[in-house]
């Protein structure tokens, strides 16, 4: 959002994937920013793939991921990378759209002080685009200082991950506790969707620490 209002006058459109999943404030954060310019809306199904390659896990044993399981037997569940998840439901999707309207330059948030960010720089080449990154350099207190300065910052922004992407993501574990949190107090109904698939996770590593089939 910083990026979106830093660069809004240099910016022919933003790119935004639905997941299927969104909180309803990320969606309001999208129609919030249709207001400022256009918006190319790309729809992924997470629950689809999810299905097919597993529950998303910071921790994944082998033998429970789709293709450890045609190697050796059939678990309750199946689990993937967060990393994959994330690649196929978000970030491949929106590098494709980009390449499919030309786009020579893409402006992306990352920081370095992130603890999630992609080993791309700011001026990078990937896929024929140049990266962008105008914010690199900002520590998170200069990222809201800016925002008050041109916007009302939305409540969950306080949240560390205040994309809020989806709803039932049981990744990035370490980093989610107000998210959890927040989704309990806020939506009761999105979090017990949650909680379902974190248990589903959390008997299914216990079990494969076992041992158990």
């Amino acid at each position: 959002m910083a990026c979106l209002h830093l660069c809004r006058h240099s910016l022919d459109c933003a790119i935004y994937v639905d997941t299927g999943k969104a909180y309803p404030e990320t969606l309001e954060m999208v129609r919030y920013a249709e207001g400022i310019v256009p918006v190319i809306t790309v729809h992924t199904n997470q629950a689809e793939q999810n299905q097919r390659e597993g529950i998303p896990a910071d921790i994944v044993p082998i033998d429970w991921t789709r293709l450890g399981q045609s190697h050796t037997s059939a678990k309750p569940v199946m689990i993937q990378s967060y990393i994959s998840c994330c690649f196929e439901n978000i970030a491949y999707p929106l590098l494709t759209e980009a390449k499919g309207i030309g786009a020579t330059e893409i402006v992306y948030g990352q920081r370095n002080e992130d603890s999630h960010k992609s080993t791309a720089r700011n001026g990078d080449k990937i896929e024929g685009m140049t990266r962008l990154h105008p914010i690199e350099n900002w520590t998170s207190q200069q990222v809201f200082d800016y925002l008050a300065s041109v916007m009302e910052i939305p409540k969950h922004y306080a949240i560390k991950h205040s994309s809020l992407d989806c709803y039932d993501c049981t990744a990035f574990k370490s980093d989610s506790q107000d998210r959890w949190r927040y989704t309990l107090s806020t939506h009761p109904e999105l979090y017990r969707k949650y909680a379902q698939r974190r248990d589903q996770l959390t008997q299914a590593l216990a079990d494969a620490l076992r041992g158990d089939e």
